[in-house]
């Protein structure tokens, strides 16, 4: 790799780290779902009138919208929001690459290869050792479960994203963030209640 693609990358690590501690501080304000929902509806507008529509079909946005973004985020904030460290849930979501792979191997017929295999028992085997030696004082499984089940769902959104080849991954990304929001809005309001929602946004 030459500088500039090791210093790209090290900006997404540093990117992906410190989303984690602004969800961790935003989660201190706002509940789970209402701030989710107000993630996607900052990503969709304006940009949603400035790129035009994927050319892929509908069925593949909403997909994508639902599993790796209501679903895949709406269990990450509230994994959070419960008790998930955010350094070690930044770790646990990349399950979603073990999960990629047996989903695709099992709808796409792709054959994983033995490096793809080794990793994940890495991977899994280091969940599976957070699992053992937490205390429920530090990592509730509760917390731990609904982080995995986040990831799974990014797992799922992955194959959808492969399926659909979307020619234009800005648009595609703008367009599936046209889902999640309505629906965690109205999840929000009757699961964490007009009065939350209204003290949230009086701290906006």
């Amino acid at each position: 790799m030459t500088r500039r693609h090791v210093a790209l990358a090290v900006a997404v690590a540093v990117v992906w780290g410190l989303n984690f501690v602004v969800i961790d501080e935003g989660l201190k304000v706002f509940p789970p779902l209402l701030f989710v929902a107000l993630r996607f509806a900052i990503v969709l507008f304006p940009a949603i009138f400035i790129v035009g529509r994927p050319r892929v079909p509908a069925r593949y946005v909403i997909g994508v919208g639902a599993f790796s973004g209501a679903l895949q985020f709406g269990l990450l904030f509230i994994s959070l929001s419960i008790g998930m460290p955010p350094g070690l849930a930044s770790l646990v979501v990349q399950l979603q690459v073990v999960f990629t792979i047996a989903i695709a191997a099992v709808f796409l017929g792709e054959r994983p290869q033995r490096r793809q295999l080794t990793g994940a028992v890495i991977a899994l085997g280091g969940v599976a050792v957070i699992a053992a030696t937490r205390t429920s004082a530090v990592v509730p499984l509760g917390a731990l479960a609904l982080c995995i089940a986040g990831s799974a769902s990014w797992g799922i959104g992955n194959v959808i994203t492969r399926i659909a080849k979307p020619p234009d991954a800005a648009a595609f990304l703008v367009w599936t963030s046209l889902v999640p929001p309505i629906p965690l809005f109205v999840v929000s309001l009757l699961t964490e209640g007009p009065a939350r929602i209204g003290l949230a946004f009086r701290s906006l």
